[in-house]
């Protein structure tokens, strides 16, 4: 699988589908073992395609979720 892919899957996988369980690009990092900046380059990619919003949490920190879209897409990857 893409890493681009993996990175949709670990969200799902934490359940990082609303903005109250979204997850940092670092959390992300540690979790998939990859440097923060390759997992931010696959966010901002989701992103655009609108598979992934992003927002500022109160201490400064960006924080990603999956959008109902990016549900859906994470659901395509096993058919």
């Amino acid at each position: 699988m893409p890493f681009p892919e993996k990175v949709l899957l670990i969200m799902h996988n934490l359940s990082a589908m609303r903005p109250e369980f979204a997850k940092t690009a670092g959390e992300l990092a540690q979790i998939l073992q990859k440097a923060v900046d390759h997992v931010l380059t696959a966010l901002g990619k989701h992103e655009a395609e609108g598979y992934v919003k992003s927002y500022t949490d109160q201490g400064g920190d960006k924080r990603f979720y999956l959008t109902e879209v990016g549900i859906i897409k994470v659901s395509a990857l096993f058919t």
